[in-house]
């Protein structure tokens, strides 16, 4: 029971300083959770050793069915309430993790939506059941704490004493590393079907020259603009990129049955190579800029035969002549397309795409869109804030979001 708590205290710890980041009081949580499975174990192995004082005007009595025990009567009361305490904790804790991989949490930035399974968080939890099973049985037959344990020779014995602490150990030790420790790891949550986090940043920031890059020009003009510098995000930046993410995910969670996207406003549509694109057609000017809370656009792939349309990401797009805000440096680019007229119609150019509206091709002068920024919410071809809209990154996105690829067999 000690090791279970040892290194379930092991795990909290590792993942404190990134529930801190997140929301202080998910930090909090942590770190009271931390030391309290940590002091468990070391009062745990104390109290066999605590002695009854004879002082005592009133000797303390046995707990119903401890006097077989082998402990004092004062230790086996303590050591009967330490082990409730410690089912009772333990249970509380397995309630908030279960919930949070299930129904989600009732405070903090992420009530909407729920975490994704990890190795790490597995393994915490599996070391927490182990402990209020094995403190239940010893509460419901306390004599086992009298039975001896016969070992033959002292190479056996110590092998025996070590076997439960090593296993322990070894597990957590082993889920600790990046590639084992899923959604809470020390990488962060890369590893789960949410490209949130600052490991997320960090896989964007190696696709800085992602996307469609240079689609050619029309009349002298680009047919795609970037804006905004190329330099290598700074830590801050990083961050700043991180917490897009995580808020957007936890956004567009509401939005993943396209039909909640259309009862919130999202209504004109734009289709391209695999892609719609649902852009809020409401008055509210919220919806404009870089507004996690209220995105400017919704992008789902469409070309799954059979399946419903898939939620990829959001679009910000900002208002007439306003730069958006490089949030995250080199990594938070934005773009626009080139507007051209043919015939009648408003054409974004490369795309084929139709807008609202006429115009006059005789008096027509061809004009970029607002800027605009992607963020996906899956894993992306070129990253998780790439400009790419070919049919070969819809398709793959909308393969690794049913699960059908995982990340790292998409493009870099």
């Amino acid at each position: 029971m000690a090791a279970l708590s040892a290194g379930a205290a092991a795990i909290h710890f590792a993942v404190m300083f990134e529930h801190f980041s997140e929301y202080s009081l998910y930090g909090v949580f942590f770190l009271i959770l931390s030391w309290a499975q940590l002091i468990w174990p070391v009062v745990l192995i104390a109290l066999p050793f605590l002695a009854w004082s004879p002082a005592r005007a009133r000797p303390p009595r046995f707990p119903a069915g401890w006097s077989r025990s082998g402990l004092t009567p004062l230790a086996a009361r303590r050591m009967a309430v330490w082990l409730w305490l410690g089912i009772v904790g333990n249970v509380g804790v397995l309630v908030v993790y279960f919930a949070s991989r299930s129904i989600g949490l009732p405070l903090g930035p992420d009530t909407t939506s729920v975490e994704a399974w990890g190795g790490l968080d597995l393994v915490c939890a599996t070391e927490e059941i182990l402990l209020v099973a094995i403190a239940a049985v010893v509460l419901a037959r306390p004599g086992l704490l009298a039975r001896a344990v016969g070992f033959r020779g002292q190479a056996r014995s110590l092998a025996g004493l070590l076997a439960v602490p090593v296993v322990v150990v070894a597990a957590t030790t082993a889920v600790m590393t990046p590639a084992w420790a899923g959604s809470e790891g020390p990488a962060g949550m890369a590893s789960g079907s949410s490209m949130s986090g600052s490991s997320a940043a960090s896989s964007a920031s190696d696709s800085l020259q992602g996307g469609m890059g240079d689609m050619g020009s029309i009349n002298g003009q680009s047919i795609m603009q970037m804006y905004g510098n190329t330099n290598a995000p700074t830590a801050a930046q990083v961050t700043a990129a991180a917490n897009l993410i995580k808020e957007t995910d936890a956004s567009l969670v509401r939005f993943e049955n396209v039909n909640n996207a259309l009862a919130a406003g999202y209504t004109y549509r734009l289709a391209t190579n695999g892609e719609e694109h649902l852009l809020y057609d409401g008055g509210n000017p919220a919806y404009q800029g870089l507004n996690p809370a209220d995105p400017s656009s919704l992008v789902y792939a469409i070309n799954v035969k059979g399946h419903a349309p898939i939620l990829l990401g959001a679009m910000y797009l900002m208002p007439d002549g306003v730069s958006g805000p490089q949030v995250g440096g080199g990594l938070t680019r934005w773009h626009a397309h080139l507007e051209v007229c043919e015939g009648d119609q408003i054409i974004i150019a490369g795309f084929g795409v139709a807008l609202r509206g006429h115009c006059n091709p005789s008096t027509w002068t061809d004009q970029y869109t607002t800027q605009m920024l992607h963020v996906w919410v899956v894993p992306y071809s070129g990253g998780v804030f790439s400009d790419d809209l070919s049919t070969a990154a819809t398709t793959a996105a909308a393969q690794a979001a049913l699960g059908e690829t995982k990340p790292g067999q998409l493009a870099p």
